[in-house]
């Protein structure tokens, strides 16, 4: 297959778009639905990324890719999802300032951690090693084979997402939610479904860490700044936060045309990609959360169409 028309600077773009899009549908279940405000999505997508990549370049595994892969990707997911857990239980009561500090907290562990510990992660010099399980010939094939597959798993959490709102277990996470207290009356158990809907959100935001870890194929700690979890805050908010595609729409909106349109095809001076772009796309991305809130507060899609999810439930 030709791919000279798909450039490394296009696929690295449109793979920022499906992993945003897909930390967004993540973050939706978390806080679109149960009300957990997550700021340290950034800090799961770190653990999967590097417990991933720890053990994939630090441990002699007796067999070869794509076992090897397998397993330590299964490894940095479930790891993930295990910090989810933990975080989730120590926060799923307090009141949403506590939540926001408490994961803004881990994720701020995680990138002390990946700094400190250099004799697995490398520290600030970063960890090499890492590799495509499988070989095509050039790395643009591999690279676009491996957009593929992240294509292919955020539609699957697309799926997933999509499935959760019209099941009964949705319905139960949108009524605590709404009012946890009246959910809590009614006899649903509250706290148990806000475990472990963010026990399963941070689990897929580690996939989506080790699935980046591999394109880069060089870990370093400025992978885990605050700038990921603010493009996934202001790519659902945008988009809207009680709807399913609300992530999507969002992540397109603003990692699409910022990592693509403009670094890609406005005339603008070579001096500006190093410093500038960055700095005034964080600042654009800050601007647009504030004017969101303030003047479209439930996102382009609006709010949840409940009337349209129960017309589904019953038939109607």
């Amino acid at each position: 297959m030709n791919l000279n028309w798909l450039s490394a600077f296009l696929i690295t773009g449109l793979f920022s778009v499906v992993m945003v899009a897909g930390l967004a549908l993540l973050l939706h279940l978390q806080l679109g639905l149960t009300r957990i405000a997550n700021f340290g999505v950034v800090g799961f997508f770190g653990t999967g990324m590097y417990v991933y990549g720890v053990l994939y370049v630090r441990v002699d595994w007796p067999f070869g890719d794509p076992w090897q892969f397998l397993v330590c990707a299964l490894a940095g997911t479930v790891a993930a999802g295990i910090a989810g857990t933990v975080v989730g239980w120590l926060i799923a009561d307090l009141d949403v300032d506590a939540m926001l500090l408490g994961t803004f907290g881990f994720a701020t562990m995680v990138f002390i951690l990946a700094t400190t510990q250099k004799s697995l992660t490398g520290g600030a010099l970063g960890m090499g090693g890492l590799r495509f399980p499988y070989k095509l010939g050039t790395v643009k094939a591999n690279e676009a084979l491996w957009l593929l597959i992240l294509v292919i798993i955020v539609a699957g959490i697309l799926f997933y997402v999509a499935r959760v709102h019209r099941s009964p277990y949705g319905r139960m996470l949108i009524a605590v939610g709404d009012n946890e207290a009246l959910a809590r009356s009614l006899g649903k158990p509250a706290f148990r479904a806000k475990l472990l809907q963010f026990t399963v959100g941070s689990a897929g935001m580690g996939l989506l860490g080790v699935m980046y870890g591999v394109l880069e194929r060089f870990l370093v700690n400025t992978n885990l700044g605050v700038e990921l979890t603010l493009a996934a805050v202001v790519a659902l908010v945008l988009g809207g936060s009680a709807r399913v595609w609300g992530g999507v729409i969002g992540a397109v909106l603003t990692i699409g045309v910022f990592d693509i349109v403009v670094q890609s095809y406005l005339p603008l001076p070579k001096s500006w990609y190093g410093q500038a772009i960055p700095v005034v796309k964080q600042m654009v991305y800050g601007a647009t959360l504030i004017a969101v809130l303030m003047f479209r507060p439930l996102g382009i899609l609006g709010g949840m169409r409940r009337d349209k999810l129960m017309r589904r439930v019953h038939g109607a």
